[in-house]
């Protein structure tokens, strides 16, 4: 339950996702960042990765057999979680696990937010199956919010990724809208951020509500990073949980973020993109927030 301990907000979040040693993503991203956010993270790993999987070689453990215990534990401690988030999973029975623990966990007051984690560049992620897509496609059914990329929406929404990314500025933005209301339309009252937009020199998110929608507008400064997305949902969904609305939630997430970028680049104008952004030194930048 959500509380007030003087000044600091108090919540507690379900977060499933992976955890990578190198590379700043999934877990290893929300933890800090919901912590700092005055949300207690309770962390589910679906994977355990040596590095992210941007890197040319990498070792997973895969965590399905074992997903199970959680529900049976967390309902011997009375859990009860004001958010549910996920993100990577490692095998296309886990978005089953996932389902069955938001049937599980939520109530009335519980904010659900699906990061659609399937792709990028137009590409479906190596290990990933058009069945693994079609399970996530199924997941985000359950969500309050999704947070898609562009590859992730047009594989949601059977959307043409090429022919988006030909068009221009304004058209793009059209079709974008129309693929998200596409996706709002099978779940009334679902929020579709989409995330990550690239248009040359800017960079920007735009979030969609049954009736109203919201854009953020960042200038491109440099490489993309990975783990970006993470962030992004991470942030977005820790202003949701304390009662922000989503235009102050995608502000504030896309600013942690070009801040992030910055001092990446400042440290090291050749940084390589798989190890992610340097976020740490900016998490005093969400207290209060």
């Amino acid at each position: 339950m959500i509380k007030q301990d003087g000044d600091t907000l108090v919540a507690t979040a379900a977060v499933i996702n992976d955890l990578s040693g190198f590379g700043r993503c999934s877990l290893g991203v929300a933890i800090p960042i919901l912590s700092v956010c005055g949300i207690q993270a309770c962390s589910i790993p679906t994977a355990v990765l040596t590095n992210q999987t941007g890197f040319p070689d990498y070792s997973c453990i895969d965590l399905t057999e074992h997903l199970g215990n959680y529900i049976k534990m967390w309902n011997l401690c009375d859990a009860c979680f004001d958010g549910i988030y996920s993100g990577y999973i490692a095998h296309p029975e886990q978005a089953d696990f996932i389902s069955s623990f938001i049937d599980e966990f939520r109530n009335e007051n519980t904010l659900v937010l699906v990061d659609p984690v399937m792709g990028d560049n137009g590409q479906i992620y190596k290990g990933y199956s058009k069945n693994m897509c079609e399970k996530i496609r199924k997941l985000t059914l359950k969500a309050d919010v999704i947070t898609p990329n562009l590859t992730e929406l047009c594989i949601l929404s059977d959307g043409n990724y090429s022919e988006i990314c030909s068009l221009s500025a304004e058209k793009k933005k059209e079709k974008i809208k129309k693929l998200a209301l596409k996706l709002i339309g099978k779940n009334n009252g679902l929020k579709v951020i989409v995330t990550g937009i690239d248009d040359d020199a800017q960079i920007y998110n735009m979030a969609f509500l049954d009736d109203n929608e919201f854009f953020t507008v960042s200038d491109r400064l440099g490489k993309s990073f990975s783990g970006t997305g993470d962030i992004f949902a991470s942030v977005t969904f820790s202003m949701l949980i304390r009662g922000k609305d989503i235009q102050t939630a995608i502000n504030t997430a896309a600013e942690f973020i070009v801040r992030s970028v910055k001092d990446t680049l400042a440290a090291d104008p050749e940084a390589d993109h798989n190890y992610g952004i340097e976020f740490e030194k900016n998490l005093g930048f969400l207290i209060g927030r």
